[in-house]
């Protein structure tokens, strides 16, 4: 398949795939606009056309054949928050409602009915973009976690990522392992990307993605650390034949079940549940 991207001097942005023109945007003579309609394209060459290189009308706007389930709707609304006002992302960025960020300035204040027609305008573009990159068949779970992804991290992130590549190979428990590695912005680890990368990795393997919205790198410390996901762990110790009694506390018969586990699974005997643990319970 080869793509090319034609910019029209008129301000229309097409994607050439196979010589057929795919309409992806109208910049309208702005770069803000033309950057975002290049960000979601995979197109690795361009040229500047003239007005009347593809008519008015020609070229049909692309369309996903899937779409992003209830789950998948949940978790962006859970990870992103809902904000009536703008604010700076933590590198910087000007967001309003449940993340979107075209055309939001400081001061902005939008009402509860905007934050849901961003968000079905929003959402649609990701999911043209996962179903333009993804070459298998994917379930709806699959499909919905990777339009969490690339809404959380743009979609360049899923064209560019062994992500993608793996899964486009067919290799789907190695795809689901490489959403962990995208907990960084600006360089730094984030808590809350960490958990957002869990849970939609959880979703992506058709798991219970819940309990990551409080999810932490659990240990044995004064005090002790207790709550759902603690609760959590200690059911899937459980059910992988590990005697411990859920009680929502990380005490030290948590800390000696998941020694136990880890040996069991050839892991270093730590007590530290973290992401190779987790992916040894099949979270």
């Amino acid at each position: 398949m080869t793509r090319k991207i034609e910019i029209i001097s008129d301000g229309r942005v097409y994607e050439i795939v196979d010589g057929q023109p795919i309409e992806i945007g109208d910049t309208q003579g702005q770069v803000s606009l033309l950057i975002q309609a290049l960000e979601f394209s995979q197109a690795e060459t361009f040229e500047i056309a003239p007005s009347d290189a593809v008519p008015r009308g020609g070229g049909e706007p692309r369309r996903s054949t899937r779409k992003i389930d209830r789950e998948g709707i949940q978790l962006i609304k859970a990870f992103e928050g809902v904000y009536l006002e703008a604010y700076q992302d933590p590198i910087g960025i000007w967001t309003i409602g449940i993340g979107h960020t075209n055309g939001v300035r400081p001061g902005m204040k939008i009402t509860e009915a905007q934050v849901e027609e961003f968000l079905q305008s929003d959402v649609e573009k990701f999911e043209i973009a996962v179903n333009d990159a993804v070459q298998v068949s994917l379930d709806p779970n699959q499909f919905s976690a990777l339009v969490s992804f690339s809404f959380n991290l743009g979609p360049r992130a899923l064209f560019q990522s062994t992500l993608l590549k793996l899964l486009n190979q067919g290799d789907i428990q190695a795809a689901a392992n490489e959403f962990p590695r995208w907990n960084k912005a600006g360089g730094q680890v984030f808590l809350g990307l960490t958990r957002r990368r869990m849970a939609e990795r959880a979703l992506f393997l058709g798991k219970p993605w819940q309990p990551f919205l409080e999810y932490d790198v659990l240990r044995l410390t004064q005090p002790q650390m207790r709550g759902k996901y603690v609760r959590y762990i200690q059911e899937c110790l459980s059910k992988k034949g590990i005697e411990i009694q859920p009680d929502g506390v990380f005490g030290d018969s948590s800390d000696r079940a998941v020694k136990k586990f880890q040996q069991q699974k050839r892991l270093t005997a730590d007590g530290v549940v973290g992401l190779e643990t987790c992916k040894a319970l099949g979270l």
